[in-house]
């Protein structure tokens, strides 16, 4: 495997190993190489840690870092110039569902909104990015992208947001609580105010009950047997 050569090519050998790596055009992640002991090695000598920086640029970095970086990384192709462009519009399409053909090709130093279209449809053959071109609006939307080799500060965003969503998480779930609770405590008092209600007519039926089984029976004394009226009702 390409990994185990690499690993084993002696250090003298290692930086033209490197820009063939890097200039691979199917090859987009670059992690791997980092974590090699003879490459890791280069970043300990002032000679040699260009070439590890190269290897970091690629990795987690975008065009932006590599003008910055420039005058202290190996002079780089064509080819190494475009995986840049390219790495960087896979960084783009992971934060934007649209991306700007003219944003672009000023940031990315292309004279043409046109050449960055080519050079999108080259990420889309390589299967890396999908989406749909809009020339009209001069633009590409967004549908996937691959994803980058992760950085230390990019682990250090996700513990942070990871951080905010468990305290978003937590202060729903109180008040979710908090919402059963007072649920559950009107329901209660709805069920202790039905009972009380119910108590109430039953008292109520028992009065009205009692009170018309007194009149009949008082009707009953005033009228006599068979319903005749006694001597003196009047």
């Amino acid at each position: 495997p390409e990994s185990d050569r690499m690993e084993l090519t002696p250090a003298a050998d290692l930086p033209g190993v490197l820009l063939e790596a890097l200039a691979d055009p199917t090859r987009f992640t670059f992690g791997t190489i980092l974590t090699m002991e003879n490459v890791k090695f280069l970043a300990k000598d002032k000679k040699t840690e260009k070439w590890f920086n190269l290897v970091k640029l690629f990795a987690h970095g975008a065009y932006s870092d590599y003008l910055d970086q420039k005058k202290d990384l190996p002079d780089l192709k064509d080819e190494h110039i475009t995986k840049i462009r390219q790495l960087t519009i896979l960084s783009l399409a992971a934060k934007n569902t649209t991306l700007s053909y003219e944003v672009l090709a000023k940031g990315l130093d292309m004279k043409r909104p046109e050449d960055v279209e080519d050079l999108i449809t080259d990420c889309i053959r390589k299967g890396v990015v999908r989406g749909k071109h809009n020339p009209r609006k001069g633009m590409f939307v967004v549908e996937f992208c691959e994803g980058r080799d992760i950085s230390e500060q990019d682990l250090d965003a996700m513990a942070s947001q990871l951080a905010e969503m468990l305290a978003r998480s937590e202060e729903a779930l109180k008040t979710l609580r908090e919402k059963i609770h007072a649920t559950i405590s009107f329901h209660d008092r709805e069920a202790e105010i039905e009972e009380k209600l119910n108590d109430d007519i039953k008292t109520v039926t028992k009065m009205l009950e009692a009170k018309s089984g007194s009149n009949a029976q008082g009707r009953l004394r005033k009228r006599g047997p068979e319903g005749l009226l006694p001597h003196g009702a009047f």
